[in-house]
Order: C-alpha cells, then structure tokens, then sequence
C-alpha cells in the first residue's frame, strides 16, 4: 500500500496542536523550564496578519496603499498577568534572512492588533492627535516572543540577530537597534532541555538521526514521534515503518532495522520488478531469433528452389 508522507509543516502544524508541547517549548527553552506558561491556559488566536502602507508614488505627495499579508505558523495566547502572543515558526531549511522575517511578521502582528483596538474603540471623545494616529492614547499592544523552531540536518549557521545582517561602524552601532532570533535548534542544540515527554523524545531522535548513532540508540520511543522525526528528516521509509508498526513504542535503533527492512524489500522488489522485465525481454528476443530463422528457412527454401529451376533451365537449353 502507498503512503503519501505528511510535509514537514503540517506534521509540526498537528504536533503543536497539543497545549502541553506547546507551553514545554518555550518554558524549557526561555523559562529553564520553569512552569511559567501554562497550557490550559492557551488560546488559540489568528495565524493571519495584515497590513495597509502608504506609498510614495513617483516622488510625488500622492500616496498609494498596498496590503502586506503574513502568515504564522502557530500562534497562541496566554495571560501572565498581560497578554502574551507566542509564535513559532517552523523551518526545516535554514534561512538567511530570518531576522528580518521574524521583525517583519511581529511587526504586522502589533499593526493587526492596533487597526483591532482602534476598530473597537468609542472614537467621539478622541483628540486629534488620537485621530490622525488611529490610536487612542494609552494604547497597551501585546507582547509578541517569536522562536524559530529548526528541525534541519545542518545545525543552524544562519544570523541570529538583525546586527549579524550589517556591516557596520562600530561608532554607529549603539543607534541601530538590534533585533535578535531565537533559534530552538532541536536536533543539535545539546544544553536544551524540555519537561515534555514528546519533545525530549523528538530531541534524542533527531539528535541521534542527524549525528548518525541511532542505530546505537536503545531508547524506547513512541511511535507518532518516530514517525515525526521521519517526516522531519525526510526518511519516509522510517515514517513508514512508524505508522506500519504494531506497537505504540519500540526502540530508536529496533525501529532502524524495520525502515531498513523496509529498504531491504523495496530493494528486492525493485529487482524482482528488473528480472521479470529482463525475462520478458529475454523471452521478446527468442520469439524474434525464432521468427528470424523461420524467415531465413524459407528464404533458404526459396534459393533451392531457385538454383532447382536453374538447373532446370540450363537442361532445357542443351
């Protein structure tokens, strides 16, 4: 049976579906695993932002508006007291230009929310100030904390901070602001440490995938985070021999053997596949060899027959 495997951002899109994971995440990588956010208290919130710019047209004072549309990967909301947006990006490919993608999706974030506030708002009261601002003074924006969750076989060597992106004098670098990245590069990260079953077995796994000693590893490991890393690392045939396994859990290197079974039998049905087509083939050309020496037994009949009738005629003409 076929097996379409899942992308790597809809398998993390299902895994971070579970609050627990999602609040063991960020507690163990920013909170030293202290129990700071909660995930019963997370609420899922809008993966979409949008905003409107105003654009200079032609260097003229006529402006036009353009729509800037994001989307994040996993967001949820929480309360320590205020607001908290949580967002992570998951990224399997390592991207050079991170840093400013992160600014610009948090950006939006808080423009969203501001065009939300200001919707909501009795604006009849409103100074002008407030009004040319579509903003009324006082306004409290959400904090938004982005990680970049990395599944990559690389370990992540890509900037970590807006100021890894600049070349710059270092009598200007104090007034340019900086704007850092917080990379969770789960398969090479070795101080990260998580109070979450499915993320500690997700981190040994591609640990051990990525630093080729899985087939050492005697870690009982459940099944669904096998098939994830699979996924993740792009091993289809460990994700298969995840999904195809009859227990919930097995061992790292016991569930190696099985995708190399799984190898081993494509292997041997690829070559069945090779000699049942070679035997065909084989079988095409001796009906061919066997036409040919039909075609060239009557051919030979033809020329006795022929060089009878000439010695025919040579008789007739003495």
């Amino acid at each position: 049976m076929s097996h379409t495997i899942p992308t790597p951002d809809s398998a993390l899109k299902d895994f971070f579906k579970n609050n627990e994971i999602f609040a063991a995440l960020f507690n163990g990588y920013f909170f030293n695993n202290e129990n700071i956010i909660h995930g019963d208290e997370l609420e899922s919130e809008d993966t979409a932002y949008t905003a409107t710019l105003k654009v200079k047209n032609n260097g003229k004072y006529k402006f036009t508006t353009e729509k800037i549309s994001k989307y994040r990967d996993n967001i949820r909301r929480t309360s320590l007291g205020y607001l908290v947006i949580l967002g992570i990006e998951d990224q399997n490919k390592i991207h050079y230009s991170m840093p400013i993608r992160k600014m610009l999706y948090d950006v939006l974030g808080y423009s969203s929310e501001l065009s939300a506030l200001g919707k909501t708002e009795d604006k009849a009261e409103w100074t002008i100030d407030e009004w040319l601002s579509k903003t009324k003074k006082g306004t409290k924006v959400t904090p938004i904390l982005t990680v970049v969750f990395y599944t990559g076989e690389d370990p992540w060597d890509g900037p970590k901070s807006l100021h890894d992106m600049m070349n710059m004098d270092d009598s200007i670098k104090p007034f340019v602001p900086d704007y850092p990245l917080y990379v969770i590069d789960i398969g090479h990260d070795k101080d990260l440490s998580f109070n979450n079953k499915e993320l500690t077995e997700l981190k040994d796994i591609l640990s051990s995938i990525y630093a080729k000693s899985a087939d050492e590893n005697e870690t009982i490991i459940d099944n669904s985070i096998i098939a994830l890393a699979g996924i993740l690392s792009g091993d289809k045939r460990l994700y298969l021999s995840a999904i195809q396994a009859k227990e919930e859990k097995q061992k790292m290197c016991r569930a190696l053997e099985e995708r190399d079974a799984i190898i081993f039998k494509e292997k041997n049905d690829l070559i069945a596949e090779k000699d049942i087509l070679i035997a065909d083939k084989d079988a095409e050309i001796a009906d061919k060899n066997a036409e040919i020496a039909d075609k060239n037994a009557e051919i030979a009949d033809k020329n006795a027959e022929i060089e009878e009738l000439k010695k025919q005629l040579a008789e007739l003409r003495k």
